[in-house]
């Protein structure tokens, strides 16, 4: 008998999750907290500053408003097509962290700090390292769909 998946309490846990080695698990589990955590946050922004939230240009508003759907949809795609979803959660983490950034050093929340950077953005970052080092470890043939 297979010992219970970390996410076994959830329904329809895909095969491929249950099958695979703990540590895989537990990297999936990861990402899905953590895109999770950017779905809240960005719809905690929406909420509190409605859409295309200012002083941010319109196009960053819009790509921040668009990341409360990719984020969950990508927790998603990491379910039911890892191979996509992993490459999926690096694209959507580079063009985050380089957004923020931008944002950041563009003063639009007021002038940077020299040698001091948010504890969001190095939240974000250190997450986004996660995901740029883990996502080539979840590889294609580990996480193939079991044929059963």
């Amino acid at each position: 008998m297979r010992p219970p998946a970390i996410c076994s309490c959830l329904l329809l846990v895909p095969t491929w999750l249950t099958s695979s080695p703990r540590p895989l698990q537990l990297v999936v589990l990861l990402y899905c907290l953590g895109f999770l955590a950017g779905t809240y946050t960005h719809a905690r922004g929406i909420l509190a500053h409605g859409f295309l939230a200012t002083p941010v240009p319109p196009a960053i508003g819009a790509y921040w408003d668009a990341l409360t759907v990719l984020d969950p949809l990508t927790v998603l795609v990491l379910w039911w097509r890892p191979t996509r979803g992993r490459w999926w959660a690096v694209a959507i983490m580079a063009s985050d962290i380089s957004v923020n950034t931008g944002v950041y050093l563009a003063g639009y929340f007021g002038p940077p700090t020299a040698h001091m950077v948010p504890l969001s953005l190095f939240e974000q970052a250190l997450f986004g390292l996660f995901v740029f080092v883990t996502a080539p470890l979840l590889s294609a043939a580990t996480l193939q769909p079991s044929s059963n």
